[in-house]
């Protein structure tokens, strides 16, 4: 095999690598996953290497089943041993010989996240636990995976998370104490603790270390800008004595710190192995050179990185355009009508991605294309609409247009403590089947009916329903939902949602969509026409990647994903970037963000700026362009004519 023809200069460098540490800095298109398949190729033809003695961690199965599969096909031999894969996947195989070392037994069990959450429900009930205000299963495992990922200290992170709540953060402690012990007695595992245990069994069993450090001469790590500290320390144990060790990553696209990535486990890579040999990949096969001089600007505004520039291979092309529009009902129009102009030109609709920084940013458009009946696939897989807090706050609405909407009320009163379906059915035909909460008797009766537990944080949303008619909310949907908001669902969020912050973003943008509505009954009824409409354009999920549709996604979710053209939403200050983020963080993972944004464009890039939104009160605030357009030289953004109407 002749590797030199093969590959470009770049990636021979890299492919061909002495042994030792080395970080591999791929660019966003530089053929990052081709260059670790020829890595392994080359071990196994050039240097002898059996293929056995080579471990490749990624993060997903696909990745690594992608690469193994065609690293066999180049030397005509398997690779997969049966410990390559996701970080999980090997810490569970090194279990399964040695789970005795850490006090399991080697048959135990991994618990699904249902399993998970249920026991930890148990441990909550043993513990006496006053659900009132406590977090739900799902919020309390994934604080606990968050910890462990970062090896940190759950009683601070408890404290940080639940300190301006009336959660008992103690609670939060035994809970998780009780939940550790009974994993144990049950010999079961969940997900976190396999790499918890793993690299238990590594730090401090000298023996097991030294044999699968002789065992893996060679270790390749993909996307290691997204690893967090559990992982990074049980590679570091894997190959502490031989040293041979390849990562590769951009930290450019660093974007999940939320989730317990460290993107410092790639810029202080040379600290934590030094005489590491650095290897740049720059020459992008993906994007027209137009659309990289735009990512090269924008990300240049980050000083914490390893410099480097995307240099194009292919060919000049259209500048990225730039579309100052009204606001989001004009956006969403202009999206749309772009759209249609790139299918006319030959890109399919399937090629085309609009892409956004928070849900919320894509309600407009969501609602246009429903109107207009072009089929669309949200990539989380739930439209804004659907989503459960949306459904939440909505259900207070129908509820006050519709006193006999069963469902409505079943959904409302099920969110309070001892209160499940048999109990709302109940209540709802002890009350007659008519709801009618704009009256204090009927709360009289209701408050009656609720369990203890309940009745307390009932008389908290009381007066949002009192203030539908006394205080002629009728006509504004956007005030009745801010109230509930603040009286019972934001902090309702923190004990249900581990990521409460998101979705209290997206309320807030609900609640200013709201304004476009003279009265709660036409917000109401167009929200449900359109998610009927939404229904009718796309029946069958199973076939949705095969029909041609226009991709909606977060930025998030498109990371390591391309298109022909690519529409970026609502690019302006507090928005994106995120004013939270910034609160919390600084804007540095949001300049990340914006770049893994521009560079999943193949040959067409449209920036979307509105200029104005209108507020709950009903007034308007102007927008101002986002700091990463401002970066942006106006030479290499062609102005487009969005429109006003």
């Amino acid at each position: 095999m002749n590797f030199k023809e093969e590959l470009n200069e770049e990636q021979y460098a890299a492919v061909t690598a002495p042994d030792g540490p080395a970080l591999v800095v791929a660019a966003a298109g530089t053929g990052k996953t081709r260059t670790l398949i020829y890595r392994l190729a080359w071990l196994a033809t050039e240097k002898n290497v059996q293929p056995w003695e080579v471990l490749l961690l990624t993060f997903t199965n696909k990745a690594a089943k992608e690469m193994l599969t065609r690293a066999e096909a180049l030397v005509q031999r398997r690779f997969n041993s049966g410990y390559s894969g996701t970080f999980h996947s090997f810490a569970n195989r090194l279990l399964r010989s040695h789970a005795d070392a850490v006090g399991f037994g080697k048959d135990y069990t991994i618990l699904d996240a249902d399993d998970a959450k249920k026991l930890v429900r148990a441990c909550a009930d043993e513990l006496g636990v006053e659900k009132k205000h406590f977090p739900k299963p799902e919020v309390l495992l994934s604080l606990f995976g968050v910890v462990s990922g970062r090896m940190g200290d759950l009683a601070s992170a408890a404290d940080e998370r639940f300190g301006h709540t009336e959660v008992d953060a103690d609670m939060v402690l035994k809970v998780h104490s009780r939940y550790q012990e009974r994993k144990r007695e049950s010999n079961a595992m969940d997900f976190d603790d396999l790499l918890i245990y793993a690299h238990k069994l590594l730090a401090e069993n000298e023996r097991t270390r030294t044999f699968y450090q002789e065992e893996f001469k060679y270790v390749l790590v993909d996307e290691y800008q997204d690893t967090n500290a559990i992982q990074a320390e049980l590679v570091h144990l894997l190959v502490k004595t031989h040293g041979n060790l390849m990562v590769v990553g951009d930290d450019f696209q660093s974007i999940y710190s939320w989730r317990g990535a460290d993107f410092r486990n790639f810029l202080g890579f040379d600290q934590a192995y030094p005489g590491a040999q650095t290897f740049k990949l720059q020459i992008n096969y993906r994007s027209t050179p137009e659309i990289l001089d735009v990512a090269n600007e924008v990300i240049a505004g980050n000083p914490e990185q390893f410099q480097k520039e995307l240099q194009a291979v292919r060919e000049s092309h259209a500048q990225p355009h730039l579309a100052k529009v009204r606001d989001g009902s004009v956006q969403a129009r202009y999206v749309i009508g772009k759209a249609r102009e790139l299918n006319r030109s030959g890109i399919p609709f399937s090629e085309i991605c609009v892409l956004y920084r928070s849900h919320f940013h894509a309600m407009e458009l969501q609602m246009e294309l429903a109107r207009e009946q072009m089929p669309y696939i949200v990539t989380s897989g739930v439209r804004f609409f659907e989503q459960a807090h949306i459904k939440d706050v909505c259900t207070v609405l129908r509820l006050l247009v519709n006193p006999s909407d069963e469902l409505a009320f079943a959904r409302l009163v099920e969110m309070f403590p001892k209160v499940g379906k048999k109990t709302s059915h109940k209540i709802f035909r002890k009350l007659g089947g008519r709801i009618n909460l704009q009256r204090e008797e009927t709360h009289d009766q209701l408050v009656a009916a609720l369990p203890a537990a309940a009745r307390e944080e009932w008389e908290k949303v009381k007066p949002v329903f009192l203030a539908y008619r006394e205080d002629s909310l009728q006509n504004d949907p956007g005030e009745v939902i801010f109230r509930f908001n603040k009286a019972f669902y934001n902090e309702y969020m923190v004990e249900s949602f581990d990521n409460h912050k998101f979705r209290a973003e997206d309320l807030d943008g609900l609640i200013d969509f709201t304004v476009k509505f003279d009265s709660t009954e036409s917000f109401l009824s167009e929200i449900a026409l359109l998610t009927n409409l939404d229904a009718d354009s796309g029946k069958a999920p199973a076939d949705e990647e095969d029909r041609d549709s226009i991709r909606l996604s977060t930025v998030h979710q498109a990371k390591g994903l391309e298109w022909k053209a690519v529409f970026v939403l609502f690019v302006n200050e507090d928005m994106f970037p995120s004013k939270k983020a910034i609160e919390e963080a600084g804007d540095a993972e949001e300049r990340r963000l914006f770049y893994v944004a521009v560079t999943r464009a193949e040959d067409e890039l449209f920036l979307c700026s509105p200029m104005v939104r209108r507020q709950r009160d009903g007034g308007m605030i102007f927008l101002d362009p986002s700091r990463f357009l401002t970066e942006i030289p106006e030479s290499m953004l062609q102005p487009d004519g969005g429109g006003f109407h």
